[in-house]
């Protein structure tokens, strides 16, 4: 298995710990720049500069070859219209009506509502609001009512990003913790959690008892070869806050060289 890593802009530490990982396996891996129209460049990656014979140099490394790509929804998208296989094990099940209709209660989300910036009304004077699909626009987040009417005016223009994009808002949950997990071939690789009381800590262990709840999940619903599952510890037991795409999801205190590692071992 070879990958192609997207330029890590502004020193995205999660693409960092995947490149080191990469290098640590003894595996290939070229660092790719998306342009704007789509194509890829080819990044040196001493000088991070373009190399020369960028095409040739991607071609070549592609060719005949198994390639697992890390990096945006675009470069995503862009390995899928390359054919590239595994690519990154995007598919239109990782979509929150999809996962409403699977689980049903086990959501922690359930009684949501999905529509435009500019159709979406306010719920309640606070609520939750997030992209749909496997888009990494905004992190999830609380809003009061005065903040979303803002932010709607704010973007009644032309070239805002939130022009086609779905979003999906719901009642505020009350959470203990949250937790990720790194899911390959329905199997648990690594896991962290990422949340407790609503600030930001990995310090927490899975149970066994969450670590049985979300095998259970996993096993209702294994959408991809390889995704993440993210679970909430709540007053009502365990809910899945939801399942994403492995590359555009946090790391936290997950371990990136067992990740790579099993990824490289599907093919084998």
């Amino acid at each position: 298995m070879k990958w192609l890593v997207q330029e890590f802009l502004n020193y995205n530490p999660n693409t960092i710990r995947m490149v080191k990982a990469l290098e640590k396996c003894s595996i290939e891996y070229l660092i790719v720049r998306v342009d704007k129209d789509n194509s890829l460049t080819v990044i040196d990656k001493e000088s991070k500069i373009p190399r020369d014979n960028s095409d040739r140099v991607l071609n070549d490394f592609i060719c005949n070859e198994q390639v697992m790509v890390y990096g945006s929804k675009t470069l995503a998208n862009i390995a899928k219209e390359m054919n590239l296989e595994p690519g990154s094990f995007v598919n239109d099940q990782f979509e929150f009506e999809v996962f409403q209709q699977v689980l049903g209660d086990e959501l922690l989300n359930k009684d949501f509502m999905v529509g435009d910036l500019w159709e979406l009304n306010p719920i309640d004077e606070e609520f939750f609001i997030r992209p749909t699909g496997n888009t990494k626009l905004f992190t999830g987040q609380t809003v009061t009512r005065e903040e979303f009417l803002a932010w709607q005016k704010r973007e009644c223009k032309e070239d805002s990003p939130y022009l086609g994009q779905k979003l999906m808002i719901s009642p505020i949950q009350e959470i203990q913790a949250e937790y990720r997990f790194f899911v390959i071939n329905q199997n648990i690789v690594t896991s962290s959690c990422y949340k407790e009381n609503k600030v930001m800590s990995t310090v927490r262990k899975p149970s066994d008892e969450l670590l049985s709840y979300t095998m259970k999940m996993i096993n209702q619903f294994p959408l991809a070869q390889a995704f993440v599952i993210d679970v909430a510890e709540t007053n009502n037991g365990f809910k899945v806050v939801e399942y994403n795409n492995m590359n555009t999801s946090g790391l936290y205190d997950c371990d990136e060289i067992l990740l790579v590692q099993a990824i490289n071992e599907i093919t084998n």
